[in-house]
């Protein structure tokens, strides 16, 4: 057997000096020492060199030295082949990121024993590949410097016939019409790894972030491998990427919902699935959730993609990923100010792991460096912006924070290197012109993107809408109380002040219907628990009614509300219908929306109205100290 070094450089932090160097040879012979001359006279009988990440580090301060060598050596990095022979999460239990993992601190000779015993696993797990797979793997890299001495090494035979063994090799796993020959040509190191990876049984595997960061085309190789479907169809787009058979696979649906006979939310998903960007107006309980879960989920099965969904409220986020469970699906997880300290480690860990293809967050979560660098490391497909109508200040709902979406969606693909832009799909329940063309606007002015638009009608036709006149507060409660027993079905009592549904709440309960408030000055863990408990029903021990402000139910996809009553008016059309929209989310069912009024209900209307103005000496204060 050719006899082989293993090294280790220990480089000081201050100066960058080296200052220690440790050695072991295959016959069992060791060195530690800080002089290079030693080192060098150590392994002048070596034919090969090895060790981890060499080509990047080891060999700027030592490289010099081992030109005095009587007879030059071959090297032999162990860094690149980790991913390609290890690709299962966690690619190999030694390797963290681009360093070993050791329990001894700054001993070279240590770590070049974990270099060694690296590269044997390496050789191991190379000969244990089809014959196929090595011969694809030398085709691509033989000529490449970080990985051509070890292909020596192992003595791997070339490919003559690259581009059909490949074809041949991952038939019905890749698009049969994906330009291999270019990628071949231009990209064969990006090419090795998404094969290696496309090759692994594991799913939830992803590729490392120093190889996303050192070959960034790498993301861009996968998704047209096996994430894009081509125009004439294949076997393998026929496939995973059929929209159908996925629809079934993952939600047991046969169909996609139709809208007055068309299918705009199949043409939906299908452009999603084809990389497009696109803006949805999809009526409440019109199935927009589906609409952008399904592309995702296929995304993170076929590309180890990440689908980022920004979302303004966090009852939302935690709604739909608790429905994608309750689904069997345990792919999302959701990022947001509820969750405990030790769940947001969890959630992160997850993301970090490529343990979910979506990730709920709220806009203001973007300016947080650890998202930024969590997004950094994974495939990120798409960027989906529910409730869309907050990017306009035309819209009832509008956040500054969303305009900073298309900041941050710019300076992630900057740093990942794409050459090709992160897809968008803008989801919104409100199909005002205005609002649609701000939207638009603003996509095309800041990412360049131009969005599709899929919009349906805004009736709801199994919303039955009813205004109640009352004389007095008395009869309003009355009133309430008669249409709750008439029903019995889960409800949402809508009112305008926090006071209101804590007080309303407690006397419905002390009556013999049991309710629970929610608004926005409760505190965090009571929100959750009031929520989980109307989403969990009292067939389930929690409670059918819930009076909340407007603060509650922003995409809360409950599916059997059947009563939506406004005991005070909403503050504007566009918010009733929101609100009133709650109702009926399951097409099967009919609800009742009523509205309870009473004349001084306006004046109090007004009253909050005026509250909320500025006036001159306000804004000379906000002046003031803006100054």
């Amino acid at each position: 057997m050719e006899k082989i070094t293993f090294f280790d450089l220990e480089v000081s932090l201050e100066n960058q000096r080296l200052c220690d160097i440790g050695a072991v040879r295959s016959d069992d012979g060791e060195l530690h020492t800080n002089v290079r001359s030693k080192f060098v006279d150590f392994v002048k009988d070596s034919r090969y060199l090895c060790g981890h990440n060499i080509f990047s580090f080891d060999l700027n301060y030592i490289g010099d030295d081992l030109k005095r060598l009587p007879s030059p050596c071959t090297f032999i990095d162990t860094l690149p082949w980790s991913p390609l022979l290890f690709p299962s999460r966690p690619y190999h239990h030694l390797v963290k990121d681009d360093k070993l993992r050791t329990e001894e601190l700054n001993n070279p000779v240590n770590d070049a024993k974990k270099a060694r015993d690296l590269f044997y696993d390496e050789v191991n797990a190379f000969n244990d590949l089809p014959e196929e797979m090595r011969r694809i793997f030398s085709g691509l890299l033989k000529d490449k410097k970080e990985y051509k001495g070890f292909l020596k090494y192992v003595q791997a035979t070339e490919d003559s016939s690259l581009q059909e063994n490949i074809q041949k090799f991952f038939s019905g796993r890749i698009c049969e019409n994906a330009d291999l020959e270019k990628m071949i040509s231009s990209s064969p190191i990006e090419l090795a790894y998404c094969l290696a990876l496309i090759n692994t049984s594991d799913k939830t595997s992803i590729i490392p972030p120093w190889v996303t960061k050192k070959y960034p085309n790498t993301y861009r190789l996968i998704n047209e491998l096996r994430n894009k479907p081509c125009e004439c169809g294949c076997g393998y787009c026929n496939g995973p990427l059929n929209i159908k058979n996925q629809l079934k696979n993952y939600f047991g649906f046969d169909e996609f919902r139709t809208y007055n006979g068309k299918p705009l939310q199949q043409e939906a998903v299908r452009a999603a699935v084809e990389g497009k960007s696109l803006l949805t107006v999809f009526q409440t309980g019109g199935g927009k959730s589906l609409t952008f879960q399904l592309p995702a989920l296929m995304a993170g099965e076929t590309a180890k993609g990440l689908t980022v969904v920004i979302s303004p409220l966090q009852s939302l986020m935690k709604d739909q990923v608790d429905n994608l469970e309750a689904k069997g699906i345990a792919e999302a997880v959701t990022i947001n100010g509820l969750l405990s300290p030790i769940d947001r480690k969890k959630a992160l860990d997850r993301l970090a792991n490529g343990l979910c293809s979506i990730l709920y967050i709220s806009p203001e979560s973007l300016r947080s460096n650890t998202i930024e660098h969590l997004l950094c490391s994974r495939n990120v497909v798409r960027f989906v912006i529910d409730e869309a109508h907050c990017f306009s200040s035309w819209g009832q709902d509008f956040r500054v924070d969303y305009l900073y979406i298309g900041e941050f969606i710019r300076r992630l693909q900057e740093k990942r290197g794409c050459t090709t832009p992160i897809a968008v799909s803008c989801f919104t329940a409100t199909a005002k012109k205005k609002v649609i063309e701000d939207i638009r606007d603003y996509f095309r002015e800041e990412l360049n993107l131009e969005l599709e638009l899929f919009a349906t009608s805004t009736a709801r036709g199994n919303l039955n809408y009813e205004v109640k006149f009352e004389e007095n507060e008395n009869d309003k409660y009355a009133e309430a109380r008669r249409l709750i027993q008439a029903k019995q079905c889960p409800t949402i009592i809508y009112v305008s002040r926090t006071e209101t549904a804590r007080k309303l709440a407690e006397r419905l309960s002390k009556d013999g219907y049991p309710a629970l408030p929610y608004h926005g000055k409760m505190e965090r863990a009571e929100k959750v628990k009031n929520q989980e408990s109307f989403m969990n029903g009292k067939e389930n021990g929690g409670v059918d009614i819930i009076v909340a402000t407007s603060a509650f139910g922003m995409g809360v996809d409950k599916d059997n509300v059947g009563l939506v009553i406004h005991y005070d008016i909403a503050d504007s059309l566009e918010n009733y219908m929101q609100e009133a929209g709650r109702a009926g989310r399951n097409p099967e069912i009919n609800a009742d929306c009523y509205i309870l009024f009473r004349n001084e209900d306006l004046d109090e209307h007004f009253t909050l109205l005026s509250q909320t103005k500025l006036s001159l000496s306000d804004i000379q204060q906000v002046w003031k100290a803006v100054k």
